[in-house]
């Protein structure tokens, strides 16, 4: 299937996510348990910059130097990009008045969820499938434990998702089509 179509799947996720906003974070909220509170707290600690070690690591481990450069300006493109966004839309966590949060973060800064779109910039530049699937799945995860935590909508972290894919893709696209070292990736 063409990647449009992908990405139109993500979109039609989305806008449907914003409906059910409300009714899928009460969902999540209301089954906590003391053992699913340390994953997703354990989850929310993991910053940005452990995310980009692991998959630089990946890169490394399995000789796709040429991937560097266009991971760096992904990772660049993605903390600007959700900063800006986050700050332009302002929206107000899940449970900022309810106290339901299981962690402390700038009530106002909701939409996109940074987290989402660090697991999902690092995608693009996963070749191998099984460690793509592997990726895919954590990407998944992490993206239900934001919303377990209180702090994301749904609507969110599929934006994360979303975004962080977008930005990748984009970014090996423009390396493949100017640099003829980068149509080998």
């Amino acid at each position: 299937m063409k990647k449009i179509y992908y990405y139109l799947i993500g979109i039609a996720l989305l806008l449907i996510s914003f409906i059910f906003d409300k009714q899928t974070s009460l969902f999540f909220t209301s089954y906590r348990t003391e053992f699913l509170n340390a994953i997703a707290i354990f989850i929310d600690e993991v910053e940005w910059y452990v995310i980009f070690g692991i998959v630089l690591l990946i890169i490394l481990i399995n000789k796709r130097f040429k991937l560097i450069l266009p991971l760096i300006i992904s990772f660049i493109l993605y903390y600007i990009l959700t900063s800006g966004i986050k700050i332009l839309v302002a929206r107000p966590r899940p449970f900022v008045t309810l106290d339901n949060s299981l962690v402390n973060n700038e009530p106002y800064r909701s939409f996109p969820s940074g987290h989402a779109t660090a697991m999902f910039v690092s995608l693009p530049f996963l070749k191998f499938k099984i460690i793509y699937t592997i990726w895919f799945i954590l990407g998944i995860i992490v993206m239900l434990s934001r919303v377990y935590l209180g702090v994301h909508y749904l609507s969110d972290v599929i934006a994360g998702m979303l975004l962080g894919y977008f930005i990748s893709d984009n970014i090996l696209i423009l390396f493949r089509k100017y640099k003829k070292d980068y149509r080998k990736i």
